[in-house]
């Protein structure tokens, strides 16, 4: 086949592909990216603020923990003795006991009276040391978180409610009840009779 033949058929075959330009060419599509573009902020937002939120409710409640922590060491701390104080409440009672005897029978200018005193006064003294305080209680209006009444007692001479007596004493560890006061109460004469009567 002669040169000019296939220069020929060479042609024919580029005249049948379509133009680079021509509008009936299909292009490849390309992926729609810009709704997912568009998108992603959103959900890196949405991800940062929840994110956020975790790191503050732990935060919240490593400073909630720290706090009750400190709250519980200086509770230990300040009734670590507590055992220790309520077995030495009753050979103070008995010491007190024993001052009373001493001071029927010898008087409060004795040697052994004073000596006694002085002990007893040692005693409170060191035990204040850690928190440990007598409860007032006579004169005083009756209070269930610091008094234990054992009798009431009609009386015209004090106000209702009033302890006139303290049988035992009692005593605070730092500002909590260790042990209440037993105390005798002063009440009207009529609380009495229908208090009386109701029993009846």
């Amino acid at each position: 086949m002669s040169k000019k033949k296939r220069s020929s058929d060479a042609g024919d075959q580029l005249a049948d592909q379509p133009a680079c330009g021509d509008s009936n060419t299909e292009q490849p599509q390309a992926p729609d990216v810009s709704a997912k573009a568009a998108d992603e902020p959103q959900d890196l937002q949405a991800e940062r603020d929840d994110l956020l939120a975790r790191l503050q409710r732990v935060s919240a409640d490593y400073i909630n923990y720290q706090k009750r922590i400190q709250r519980e060491r200086e509770d230990h701390l300040s009734f670590a003795h507590t055992d220790l104080i309520k077995a030495l409440l009753p050979m103070l009672d008995d010491m007190e006991r024993a001052l009373e005897a001493a001071r029927e029978n010898h008087g409060e200018n004795d040697a052994f009276f004073k000596g006694m005193q002085l002990v007893h006064d040692n005693t409170l003294e060191v035990l204040s040391r850690f928190g440990c305080t007598v409860i007032q209680a006579v004169g005083e209006p009756f209070d269930p978180d610091k008094h234990s009444a054992v009798m009431q007692q009609p009386t015209t001479e004090h106000p209702p409610q009033t302890i006139i007596q303290e049988v035992q004493k009692g005593y605070l560890l730092n500002g909590r009840t260790l042990r209440p006061s037993s105390v005798i109460v002063a009440v009207a004469p009529d609380d009495a009779k229908q208090t009386t009567n109701g029993e009846n």
